[in-house]
């Protein structure tokens, strides 16, 4: 049984490389996520441009709490399960 030769990963192809970045990249977990959040910041970019930045602020406000709720619970848990 022959075995294939080794290749350093700076001398594979391209097509290779990006292979192999995808597969180890997981892109199942972020591509949906990624193209579900073009519009809407392409839409805010609109609304800043026509000087309509209370409807921004009223599409930004559920991101900032949701943030502000991700932080406060990473920072109790933190607090609660530190080694002492």
């Amino acid at each position: 049984m022959a075995r294939s030769p080794v290749v350093s990963p700076r001398s594979a192809p391209l097509l290779l490389r990006l292979r192999h970045w995808l597969i180890k990249s997981q892109w199942k977990r972020w591509v949906i996520p990624l193209l579900c959040s073009l519009p809407y910041l392409l839409a805010l970019v609109w609304l800043l441009v026509r000087q309509l930045f209370w409807i921004a602020q009223v599409m930004l406000a559920p991101l900032a709490m949701a943030g502000l709720i991700v932080g406060l619970t990473w920072w109790l848990a933190r607090l609660e399960f530190r080694t002492r």
